[in-house]
């Protein structure tokens, strides 16, 4: 059977998103992903007759239109893993998708910011007003715990523990209770004990950090408190993190298990930011350097 039918199409990639909530546990925002590259996919063969030079085609098309590496290797995935599903449940027979390569991308390290700067940063942020103190008590606890973006804003006021730990759900739905440091902690609970309730309304829920409309904190809203605030993305606070950590001694699996990540290669990128840094120290320090 084959894609030749938009009803049938439409059904079927609901199917999918479906199986990408319920069974893989994706976040929202990677289901939008998905369902956007796909989307795009089938529209662009409207013929609905897929084969592997369609999808070479399509990668042309990508490439013409100056899509980076990295995002045109993304659609291959969401592609490719789609038809993949089509194929194994649907009995859908789509030809030779395994041979599509993804593009080759230069791998870049991640920013990093050093410890000195960072604490000077957090210390320069006032604590004076209600919004001040939901914008310290967020970046320290990136900080002070390397959580993703999605999983702080899913943050719910019983997930933080008396015993200066808090309970993060990730990617698939896997838990993880991770260490919080003492200021971290102290904020949290300034910030749910004295704050909170100023931006709550009868429409808020237990989530700890709240918009001010009352309403659960965005990813855009964060983003943009880490941005005014410290000049950087919430992922370099994350990379910070895990890079302070190795360069503290931690352990390399320690740190994986801290991210939330399942493979170890993922990890693997910190001890590269790691290795760089001890090479300009030693460059710096040693007489001969």
């Amino acid at each position: 059977m084959k894609l030749d039918n938009i009803d049938y199409k439409n059904k079927i990639v609901k199917e999918y998103l479906n199986y990408l909530e319920k069974i893989k546990g994706y976040s929202k925002n990677t289901i939008i992903s998905y369902k956007t590259d796909i989307n795009n996919y089938l529209n662009y063969h409207k013929n609905n007759n897929q084969n592997y030079y369609d999808i070479e085609d399509y990668i042309q098309h990508l490439s013409k239109n100056k899509y980076a590496k990295t995002t045109i290797n993304r659609k291959i995935i969401s592609i490719s893993t789609f038809f993949k599903w089509c194929k194994n449940k649907k009995n859908l027979n789509i030809n030779e998708l395994k041979k599509i390569k993804n593009l080759r991308t230069e791998k870049k390290l991640p920013s990093v910011l050093t410890s000195n700067y960072i604490n000077k940063l957090l210390d320069t942020i006032p604590i004076s007003t209600t919004k001040e103190v939901r914008d310290r008590s967020i970046i320290e606890l990136l900080y002070s715990s390397g959580l993703r973006v999605s999983e702080l804003c899913n943050l719910k006021i019983g997930d933080l523990k008396n015993n200066k730990s808090i309970r993060v759900l990730g990617k698939g739905n896997k838990v993880r209770i991770l260490p919080v440091t003492n200021k971290s902690y102290k904020l949290l609970n300034l910030w749910i004990s004295s704050y909170r309730d100023n931006y709550k309304n009868k429409d808020s829920s237990n989530y700890i950090f709240l918009g001010v409309r009352g309403k659960k904190i965005s990813s855009r809203e964060i983003q943009r408190i880490v941005n005014l605030r410290l000049g950087t993305f919430p992922h370099s606070i994350r990379h910070t993190f895990a890079t302070h950590l190795l360069d503290g001694g931690a352990d390399l699996r320690v740190v994986q298990e801290m991210l939330g990540h399942s493979d170890p290669s993922t990890t693997q990128i910190y001890t590269h930011v790691s290795q760089k840094q001890l090479k300009e120290k030693y460059k710096r320090t040693h007489p001969r350097g």
